[in-house]
C-alpha cells in the first residue's frame, strides 16, 4: 500500500537560526516541497516568545546561536514548560559535534537532527523518516494534545499489540507518562514487565525513578549505579543518581556524580544550580562559586532563573572578600552587593531569601572592611529574623556564622548550641557546626587545635573515621599541627582501611607520617600508641 502524502502546505512552521543566510535558504527549501506557512526568528529569545503564543507543527532549531541561549537551551525550556505540542516535531540543525552538544541535545530529546550544510535532497531525506517515525506515534500524541491520558495510555497498549516491533517504544511512553501522573505502581508493572524481557537502559532509569519517588532512595541508588557501568550515556540517570544520594545525606558522592554529569553536558541550567546547592552542603565553596557562576551565566533570561543562585554566588564569595588581595577584595565586594541588589529587585523574594540576603549583604560588607555599614545591614538582617519562621537546620547555621561575626560571643555561642542539640544525629551538619567554630577560633590557634582533638577523638569512639579523616587531614595544614593530629591522621585511615576502603594516596600519607612521627621518644606516653598503629598497619599491608 502507498505511503500517505505528507502534508507539507498545510503545516505552521517555525526556523530559529541567527544567519540570515541560513534562514533564507531553509525557507526556500521549505518552500520546494511544499509549506506555504513559515516563520523564523535569530535567537532564542524571540523563538520561545514564538513558541509560547503560537502552535507549530514542524520546528527547526539551530544549535550554535550566537550570544544568548543555544539550541540546547531552548530545547530545554521548550521541554519543561511544554511549548511544543507531543504531536510536534522539533529538529536541532548543527554542524557541531562536538560531546557537549551531542549529550547536551540528548537528554532532552529532540524528534530528530540535520547536519549541515542542508542540501534540498537532504532536507526531503531526513524530513520523511522523522516525519514518518513520529507518525507511528500519532494516536498517543494527539491524545498527549487533548490532555485525553486515558485515551494516550490506551493507544500505547494498542501499539504494542498491533505493531509488535514497537511494543518497547510504547511501553517506554506509557511508563513516562504514569510516573508524570504520579501512578507509580502502575509504571513499576510496566517497567518489571520490559526488564523480564529485557534489561534496557531506559526501563532501569525509569524504575529508579519509580523506586525515587516511593521514597526508596537506596534502591533508586542500586539500580542507577548499575546503569552508570553500563555503556549508556545516560546523563539524565547521574541527576537522578545525585538526587537519591542527596536524599540519603551522601553530599560528598552527589557532588561527584554531578561533575562527571557537567563534564559530559554543561549547559543544563538546573544541573548546575543542583551542583552549587550540593556544593554548598559540603563545604566545598570554590565549587559553588564556578557552578553558581555558571548558573547565573546560563540563567540570564530563562525560566531556570532563581534568586537562590544569585545569592549562593554572593555568598561564595566571601572567602576572595575576606582573605584576597586588594584588588580581588574590591572587585568581588562589588559583584557581591550586585548579586545581592539583582536578587531583591529581580524576585519577589520569601521572607526567607530576603532574610540571607540581609546576612550576606552583612557578611560581604564586615568582611570588605566596612564595619558600621555591617553593623547596620545585621540589624536589618536581625529584625527578619524575628518575624521569620520555619528555618531550616542549614539555614540557622548559617545566621549562627553570622552572629560570631556581629554579636558578643557569649550570645552567639548560646544560639550555636541550641542548633547543635536540634541537630541532634545529623552528621553533615554536625561537621558544618565545627566548621564554623574553627573558621571562628582561626585567630585563637590553641583553642582551635584543642576543639580538633577534641572532636576527632570523639568521631573515632563513633567509629566515624571519614568524618574523623576528613576532619585531622585539615588539621594536618594548621601550622601548630602536632604529634596528636598525626596519630589522629593515622588511626582513621588504618580505621578506614579495616573497613574495606583502601586508598593508595592514603596509604603514601600514612607511610609519610610515620616518617614524621621517627622522632618520637619512647618516653612520650604516646609512643605505645604509635608502636600499636605501626603494628596495625604492617598486619593491612602485608610488610611484616
Amino acid at each position: 500500500m502507498a505511503l500517505k502524502l505528507i502534508p507539507y502546505h498545510k503545516m505552521n512552521v517555525l526556523i530559529i537560526e541567527d544567519l540570515a543566510e541560513m534562514r533564507s535558504s531553509m525557507k526556500s527549501m521549505l518552500s520546494a516541497i511544499g509549506v506555504q506557512h513559515t516563520e523564523s526568528v535569530n535567537n532564542g529569545e524571540d523563538a520561545l516568545k514564538k513558541l509560547r503564543n503560537n502552535t507549530y507543527d514542524l520546528v527547526f532549531s539551530d544549535y550554535e546561536l550566537g550570544r544568548g541561549k543555544d539550541g540546547q537551551q531552548i530545547l530545554e525550556e521548550v521541554r519543561f514548560n511544554n511549548l511544543v505540542k507531543p504531536s510536534s516535531v522539533f529538529i536541532m540543525v548543527t554542524a557541531a559535534q562536538t560531546q557537549d552538544m551531542v549529550m547536551g541535545a540528548l537528554e532532552f530529546e529532540p524528534d530528530g537532527y540535520i547536519a549541515k550544510p542542508v542540501t534540498l535532497e537532504l532536507l526531503k531525506t531526513r524530513l520523511v523518516r522523522i516525519i514518518r517515525t513520529k507518525d507511528i506515534y500519532k494516536d498517543i500524541n494527539v491524545a498527549l494534545d487533548d490532555e485525553n491520558i486515558e485515551d494516550a495510555l490506551n493507544s500505547c497498549n494498542r501499539l504494542a499489540m498491533e505493531r509488535p516491533k514497537f511494543a518497547l517504544p510504547a511501553y517506554r511512553i506509557k511508563g513516562k507518562i504514569l510516573i508524570k501522573e504520579g501512578r507509580f505502581e502502575e509504571a513499576k508493572d510496566i517497567y518489571e514487565t520490559v526488564l523480564g524481557i529485557k534489561r534496557v537502559a531506559w526501563a532501569i532509569l525509569g524504575m529508579a525513578k519509580v523506586h525515587f519517588f516511593c521514597k526508596e532512595y537506596e534502591q533508586a541508588q542500586n539500580l542507577l549505579e548499575s546503569l552508570a557501568k553500563t555503556k549508556a550515556k545516560y546523563v539524565e540517570a547521574q541527576d537522578w543518581l545525585a538526587k537519591s544520594l542527596e536524599e540519603q545525606g551522601k553530599y560528598k558522592a552527589a557532588q561527584k556524580v554531578l561533575m562527571e554529569a557537567i563534564a559530559q553536558s554543561p549547559k543544563s541550567v538546573r544541573r548546575q544550580q543542583a551542583l552549587a546547592r550540593v556544593a554548598e552542603k559540603n563545604g566545598d565553596i570554590e565549587i559553588m562559586w564556578k557552578s553558581c557562576r555558571k548558573a547565573v551565566a546560563l540563567g540570564q533570561n530563562s525560566c531556570f532563573k532563581t534568586p537562590e543562585v544569585f545569592i549562593g554566588l554572593a555568598k561564595s564569595l566571601q572567602p576572595k572578600i575576606k582573605n584576597g588581595s586588594m584588588r580581588d577584595k574590591k572587585l568581588c565586594t562589588v559583584e557581591a552587593l550586585n548579586l545581592i541588589e539583582s536578587a531583591r529587585t529581580d524576585f519577589e523574594l520569601t521572607t526567607i531569601l530576603s532574610l540571607k540576603c540581609s546576612l550576606v549583604e552583612a557578611e560581604t560588607l564586615i568582611n570588605s572592611g566596612k564595619e558600621e555599614e555591617g553593623k547596620l545591614a545585621y540589624r536589618v538582617a536581625d529584625t527578619v529574623m524575628e518575624m521569620t519562621a520555619n528555618l531550616s537546620l542549614d539555614d540557622r547555621l548559617d545566621i549562627f556564622n553570622t552572629k560570631l561575626q556581629f554579636e558578643t560571643e557569649d550570645n552567639a555561642m548560646t544560639y550555636g548550641k541550641q542548633v547543635l542539640t536540634d541537630i541532634a544525629g545529623n552528621k553533615r551538619l554536625q561537621v558544618k557546626y565545627f566548621q564554623i567554630i574553627e573558621v571562628f577560633l582561626n585567630n585563637r590557634p590553641d583553642e582551635r587545635l584543642a576543639l580538633v582533638k577534641e572532636r576527632g577523638e570523639d568521631l573515632l569512639l563513633r567509629e566515624d573515621v571519614e568524618d574523623a579523616l576528613d576532619l585531622y587531614l585539615r588539621a594536618c595544614t594548621f601550622k601548630d599541627a602536632d604529634e596528636d593530629i598525626y596519630l589522629g591522621v593515622l588511626k582513621s585511615i588504618i580505621g578506614r582501611f579495616k573497613k574495606g576502603r583502601p586508598d593508595r594516596h592514603l596509604t603514601q600519607k600514612c607511610d609519610e607520617l610515620f616518617k614524621k612521627l621517627e622522632s618520637l621518644p619512647e618516653s612520650d606516653p604516646r609512643h605505645p600508641t604509635l608502636e600499636q598503629l605501626k603494628f596495625q598497619w604492617e598486619e593491612i599491608t602485608g610488610d611484616a
